[in-house]
């Protein structure tokens, strides 16, 4: 059984908003599943009002949020404690979720694999 999806670095920077306000992405280790993209939304205790999950996007493998730069910390700990509460919801739920979690990680794979061979392809153009 697996630890579950966590944060695969650092948050990043993608771009400036406005004065002293970016727009943040973080990577995951794994593109999450609909179930899992539900816990992380619905399953918080007590979520700070001036920032809650639903302020974080979930894209393919990767959560984007805005915020100026001295509450990214911060943040990043709110999200840190829902992706732990997600993956243990999800890890109750039973192991249906770690056939989909298996399937999904060779589907990345695969595409990875498909993008790599374009981008070599194309980098010659």
């Amino acid at each position: 059984m697996t630890d579950g999806i966590t944060r695969a670095g650092p948050p990043l920077a993608l771009q400036k908003l406005r004065e002293n306000f970016y727009l943040v992405q973080i990577q995951l280790t794994e593109t999450p599943s609909a179930d899992w993209k539900r816990l992380f939304y619905d399953a918080q205790h007590s979520p700070p009002a001036e920032f809650p999950p639903r302020a974080v996007e979930i894209s393919s493998h990767s959560l984007r949020f805005r915020s100026d730069a001295a509450t990214v910390e911060q943040k990043v700990a709110w999200i840190d404690r829902w992706i732990e509460r997600a993956n243990q919801k999800e890890m109750a739920m039973g192991g249906r979720l770690d056939e989909e979690r298996r399937r999904r990680r060779e589907e990345l794979s695969r595409e990875q694999s498909e993008l790599s061979e374009l981008n070599a392809r194309w980098a010659k153009l």
